[in-house]
C-alpha cells in the first residue's frame, strides 16, 4: 500500500491520482493522505513527477508498534540517524511525542536528532533540504479509528521547479495566471496527450503539457501578443527539454472555435482556463460587476460550445469558469450551467458511490484565500 499527501484542494488531488492510476484500489481517504492498494512503487514513480496535486508519496504498512518501536528498527547500525517523523490525527503533542523518541533511542545507545523545525510535520521545503528522501529517514504515522499505519516518504514534489517553471516565463502583461501544478492536474483529468488550449494566454498548460512529455500542443488566444508569447514560452521550454515538439498557436477569438485550423491534428483533449473576466481588486469588486462580467461571459462561451459542436469534437474538454466571492459570500456562474446543459455531457470526476463527490453542479472547485475570483472546474463531453 501506498499513501499519498494531497494538496490544499484535496478533491482534485484526489480525482486525478484516481485517473493516473484506475487499477489501484482506495483503502482509506481523508483531506489529507489518500491510500492506494493494487499498485507498485515502479507505476508510482514513473508517474508521479506529472501529477501535480500530490505532495508526497510515503510506503503504507498497518502496525501495532509504537512509534518509538517502529523508529528503533529503521536506525542505522552506524552512524547519526537523521529523520523527519509526521504525525497525522495524533492527539498526543508533537513535542511529547519527539521528546520520547529521543530519549526512547538513546537508551538503545542510537545517536538520532529528528529536523522537525517547531515540533510540526515538515513541509516539503524541509524534506527537501535535509535530504531524507534519499535517507530514507522521513517517517509517517497516520492514525485512524481502525488501525494506524506507518510507512516511509518514497517520493516528495520537487516545489522548487514549479516556481522556476512558473517565474522563468515571459510575461509582460497583467494577467491572472493559472498555476502549473493546477494545469498539471487539469491535463491529467482530461486524459489527453494532444492538447489543445483555446485561451492560451502566457502558454501555461501547454508548457505543463510539454514537461509530462507530450509532443503536440496547440493553443490559440484572441490577443495576438499573447499568441507569440505563449509560442515563444512553450519553444523556450522545448529547447530546455531537447524535446522535439509539434507547437502551434494562432489568433482566434474563442466564440469561433470551429475556425481554429489545428482539430484535424487529432487533438484528443481541450484543456484551458477559460476568460475569467476583468482583473478585480477589494477596492472596485462589486455585485454589479459581476453580473455584468456574467453577461459578457455567457454570450463567449454560448458561442464556444455551439460552434465545438458544429465540428462534432468527440474529446474530452477540462475547463475552469470563474466565481466570485464578496464579504464571505459566493456568486457562481450560473448562465454557465444552462450552456453546459444544452451541449455537453458533464463527466464524473469519482466513481459511483465514491467517498467523496463533485458538486451539484459535477464540479470541483479551486480556491485561494487571496484571490477575489476562484475557479470551478468541469470536465465534459460534448453532445
Amino acid at each position: 500500500m501506498y499513501g499519498f499527501l494531497l494538496g490544499r484542494e484535496f478533491k482534485i488531488s484526489v480525482a486525478e491520482i484516481i485517473s493516473a492510476f484506475p487499477n489501484a484500489t482506495t483503502i482509506y481517504q481523508s483531506k489529507e493522505i489518500l491510500v492506494l492498494e493494487n499498485i507498485s512503487k515502479e507505476e508510482i514513480l514513473s508517474k508521479i513527477t506529472r501529477i501535480g496535486g500530490t505532495i508526497k508519496v510515503t510506503t503504507i504498512e498497518e502496525t501495532t508498534k509504537t512509534i518509538q518501536e517502529a523508529l528503533e528498527e529503521k536506525a542505522p547500525y552506524e552512524g547519526k540517524f537523521r529523520y523527519g517523523l509526521n504525525l497525522f490525527w495524533e492527539r498526543v503533542s508533537m513535542k511529547e511525542i519527539l521528546m520520547k523518541v529521543k530519549k526512547h533511542l538513546r537508551s538503545k545507545d542510537i545517536s538520532a536528532r529528528f529536523t522537525n523545525k517547531d515540533f510540526k510535520n515538515l513541509n516539503a521545503a524541509q524534506i527537501i533540504g535535509e535530504n531524507l528522501v534519499k535517507r530514507e529517514s522521513d517517517f509517517n504515522f497516520i492514525f485512524t479509528k481502525e488501525v494506524t499505519y506507518f510507512g516511509q516518504t518514497i517520493w516528495i514534489q520537487d516545489i522548487n521547479s514549479y516556481g522556476e517553471r512558473d517565474y522563468s516565463k515571459d510575461r509582460d502583461m497583467q494577467i491572472g495566471m493559472l498555476p502549473p501544478k493546477l494545469s498539471q492536474m487539469m491535463i491529467n483529468l482530461s486524459e489527453g496527450s494532444t492538447i489543445y488550449d483555446p485561451f492560451v494566454g502566457l502558454g501555461t498548460i501547454l508548457i505543463e503539457s510539454l514537461y509530462m512529455g507530450n509532443t503536440k500542443v496547440y493553443g490559440s488566444d484572441l490577443n495576438e501578443k499573447m499568441v507569440d508569447t505563449s509560442l515563444h514560452n512553450c519553444k523556450e521550454v522545448a529547447k530546455k527539454l531537447d524535446m522535439t515538439a509539434d507547437i502551434q498557436t494562432e489568433k482566434l477569438n474563442a466564440k469561433f472555435i470551429h475556425e481554429s485550423q489545428y482539430f484535424d491534428k487529432w487533438v484528443d483533449a481541450i484543456v484551458t482556463e477559460g476568460y475569467l473576466g476583468e482583473i478585480m481588486t477589494k477596492k472596485n469588486i462589486a455585485v454589479d460587476r459581476i453580473e455584468k462580467q456574467r453577461e459578457s461571459l455567457e454570450k463567449i462561451y454560448s458561442a464556444f460550445f455551439e460552434n465545438l459542436s458544429k465540428i462534432n469534437y468527440s474529446g474530452n474538454i477540462v475547463i475552469s469558469f470563474p466565481f466570485w466571492e464578496i464579504r464571505w459570500k459566493y456568486f457562481y456562474f450560473e448562465e454557465i450551467y444552462k450552456i453546459l446543459a444544452k451541449y455537453c455531457e458533464v463527466q464524473s470526476f469519482f466513481p459511483d458511490d465514491y467517498q467523496i463527490s463533485a458538486t451539484k453542479s459535477g464540479s470541483l472547485l479551486y480556491k485561494r484565500d487571496s484571490q477575489l475570483v476562484w475557479r470551478e472546474i468541469f470536465k465534459l463531453k460534448m453532445k
